[in-house]
């Protein structure tokens, strides 16, 4: 490579972004590919339309992380996915029915993604996914060589067939598949077949309920290759647990890092009880997990608000260790300005801008009080509301402040 490009040339990034450009576009993709650098992202145009977007961090980290001799075979693999909407999905459904399988992903993804069309203008996807506690979603799709298509309301509608009747045979044909079962200490059990399919297997309850498990059945899925089950009365289990889920903290394409607990009712968003011995562990998994969403949904918000010439400012979610009781907290900050987009945290800091010292500071519910119908819900995941008008004096004196609370 030549020295100056690469002192004073495009990043790691960029440079993988073009190569994989250039291998989509000899591979025969048709439609119009532009860079986003700042979205970091390809977006597909059919005669001017915007007809489709692939985000490319993920895709990135996974392969930076191979070694040399593999990203090769890896950008074949990741071409394929890309060019894999050129081949349809069948018309009938008695065709498509062997290859229909359920996926879970975290909310939180696909309500970003959701965030986003919103802002380029667009209306949101149509429903087509089922919840898993609060912070899961499962869906199911048509299952290809090379990728995941997902089934839109249009390919159902059809078919004549609802999300619940796809979502049985997704589930039929799941349970079908052969999968291993390792445990850890008769204590923690392990699917990690490497499939794809493993945190779908979550969804499989008289298979998890045949586990024999100390108490209710606590699981967690880092990743989609990853689902950890315990007993929700094992304090060692729930002990190796987070140890488990912590090596996936950092992972490229990650599900969640919050716990869930299966009921008669079914999965619910769960942690053990604050005086649990390992009640803060697990919670402070989770509040890293539930930080690095609020990080990719500010992306998302920002990026929208580039490409739409829109304005505003968009508060980061912060976490904080409170120096006494050593419990993390979350809290967000909001210099004066006109109107702001604050992430649903513990505290909001209001900041005066000219000389950089708090002008009140209080509790979510305490800010909610004050300002009452000035917020308003934006009705997405992970929680976030628009405020339009900075406080009035009187409304910063009814929040107050937090004494221990220091930046």
């Amino acid at each position: 490579m030549d020295l100056l490009r690469y002192l004073f040339g495009s990043s790691k990034r960029d440079q993988f972004a073009e190569r994989l450009m250039v291998r989509v576009k000899q591979a025969g993709e048709s439609r119009e590919i532009r860079y986003e650098k700042q979205a970091y992202q390809f977006s597909f145009y059919d005669q001017g339309e915007l007809a489709g977007v692939a985000n490319l961090g993920n895709i990135f980290q996974e392969y930076d992380r191979l070694a040399e001799k593999e990203q090769e075979a890896y950008l074949g693999q990741v071409t394929r996915a890309i060019l894999s909407h050129h081949k349809s999905i069948p018309e009938e459904f008695e065709d498509a029915r062997p290859d229909i399988l359920p996926i879970v992903r975290s909310r939180a993804y696909l309500e970003i993604g959701n965030l986003e069309r919103r802002l380029r203008g667009e209306h949101p996807a149509e429903a087509t996914s089922t919840m898993v506690g609060d912070h899961l979603l499962a869906l199911p799709i048509f299952d290809l060589p090379e990728a995941m298509r997902t089934i839109d309301n249009a390919r159902m509608h059809q078919w004549g067939r609802t999300i619940y009747e796809l979502m049985e045979v997704a589930l039929e044909n799941l349970d079908e598949m052969t999968a291993t079962v390792t445990t850890v200490d008769q204590r923690v059990f392990l699917f990690r077949n490497q499939d794809h399919y493993d945190a779908s297997r979550l969804l499989l309850t008289e298979r998890i309920r045949q586990l024999e498990l100390q108490g209710q059945p606590v699981a967690m899925v880092p990743t989609r290759d990853c689902l950890i089950v315990t007993g929700d009365e094992d304090e060692t289990g729930l002990h190796l647990m987070h140890q488990l889920a912590s090596q996936h903290a950092h992972d490229p394409r990650p599900i969640s890092l919050t716990p869930c607990r299966l009921t008669s009712d079914g999965w619910e968003t769960w942690l053990p009880p604050v005086d649990h011995p390992q009640h803060d562990a697990l919670f402070e998994l989770h509040m890293q997990g539930h930080s690095a969403e609020y990080r990719e949904q500010h992306e998302a918000i920002e990026v929208g608000f580039a490409q739409s010439g829109q304005e505003g400012f968009v508060a980061n979610y912060y976490l904080h260790r409170d120096l006494k009781t050593r419990r993390l907290h979350s809290y967000c900050v909001w210099p004066e300005c006109s109107h702001a987009l604050l992430p649903q945290s513990d505290v909001v800091v209001f900041m005066d801008s000219s000389h950089m010292k708090p002008l009140a500071s209080g509790t979510w519910e305490e800010v909610q009080a004050a300002l009452g119908s000035q917020m308003e819900d934006l009705k997405t995941y992970p929680p976030r509301y628009r405020v339009l008008g900075f406080p009035s004096e009187e409304a910063l004196r009814q929040i107050g402040s937090i004494p221990r609370f220091r930046l």
